[in-house]
């Protein structure tokens, strides 16, 4: 946890971020190793205001582990395999974060000239996919040196 945003360059000493550049497109922040306060502070006012968003954030970064799961871990209980059953295979069916592409796949109509709105959508309602973000792919195109 950070409290000033800027001390965020310290933390990877191989990494050479300008000092002004924002937390948000840092690398310690994008990889999830560092949150700042202000980061912090925005879940809390969420949650206060919107208590279902403290189960949705809980579902992405946890995959679906109940309080009472928790509460089992936390107490050194550990987890032991067993026999499957319905129940046990149905708690396995939850929520995943994943990255798809829109080159080839399911939604791969929407890859070239596509509106993000319509991509949510159709993700949502065909196949009951969350669109969080889009990830663009950078592509650096090849140049080659002729002496």
């Amino acid at each position: 946890e950070l409290v000033n945003d800027s001390n965020v360059q310290f933390l990877d000493q191989d990494d050479d971020d300008d000092p002004d550049t924002e937390l948000y497109l840092t690398q310690p922040f994008a990889c999830g190793t560092a949150f700042a306060v202000s980061v912090l502070d925005s879940l809390m006012s969420t949650t206060y205001f919107n208590q279902n968003a403290l189960t949705l954030i809980r579902s992405l970064i946890t995959g679906g582990a109940t309080p009472e799961l928790e509460l089992i871990l936390a107490e050194g209980a550990g987890l032991r395999g067993g026999y499957s059953t319905d129940e046990s295979l149905a708690n396995r069916d939850r929520c995943r974060v994943g990255q798809i592409s829109l080159y080839d796949g399911p939604l791969a109509q929407f890859g070239e000239a596509g509106k993000y709105g319509d991509l949510f959508v159709s993700a949502l309602k065909s196949y009951g996919m969350l669109c969080i973000g889009l990830y663009r792919y950078r592509y650096e195109q090849l140049t080659i040196h002729v002496l």
